[in-house]
């Protein structure tokens, strides 16, 4: 299993202490596991990742500004709607790998493109764990009542990925990189 994965797996099972687990945190929290992964701290991702996007202050679409940021970098895998409880499942299993970013999210001044896109505007980020108990999962940290939490009740879920939201991007990032 890719080490973000296995991170992100124990932060959600409650294994590792430090992750943010307060609803609204999703890039602190898929930050957090990516800067474990590669003995970093999650400020020097923030400052690699978003230093040439002009975050937005009014609206702090923090997981969207990440989401173009993935793009410019070329770590987009897709770039299409896919919604992983409908006909588009397959495809996406067939494409993503545990390690991989998933995101959700609408543009600013477009309508979501699927009943599922994130609601709001910030957009949305998880990360793929591959399958867990013969599911494929996902680990995020979100403010929807859905997926599992572990010990006491947290935005920190292991979710199915049938239950999360339209996939928007998958990023993955790149086997050599370093921060």
């Amino acid at each position: 299993m890719h080490k973000v994965a296995q991170i992100a797996l124990l932060a959600v099972r409650r294994e590792l202490p430090g992750f943010i687990s307060s609803p609204g945190w999703c890039v602190a929290f898929a930050f957090e596991c990516i800067a474990r992964a590669y003995d970093t701290n999650r400020w020097l991702l923030y400052s690699r990742m978003l230093d040439s996007v002009q975050a937005d202050p009014d609206r702090s679409r923090w997981a969207h500004d990440v989401e173009l940021a993935i793009d410019r970098l070329d770590w987009d895998v897709t770039k299409a709607d896919r919604d992983p409880a409908g006909d588009d499942r397959k495809g996406l299993l067939r494409i993503i790998k545990p390690g991989d970013l998933l995101f959700s999210s609408q543009l600013h001044d477009e309508p979501p493109k699927s009943r599922r896109t994130a609601t709001d505007r910030e957009g949305h980020l998880a990360i793929f764990v591959g399958e867990v108990e013969g599911i494929p999962s996902v680990a995020e940290n979100t403010r929807a009542d859905r997926g599992r939490w572990f010990g006491r009740r947290s935005a920190l879920r292991l979710t199915p990925l049938a239950h999360w939201d339209t996939v928007t991007t998958v990023g993955r990032i790149p086997s050599g990189w370093r921060p």
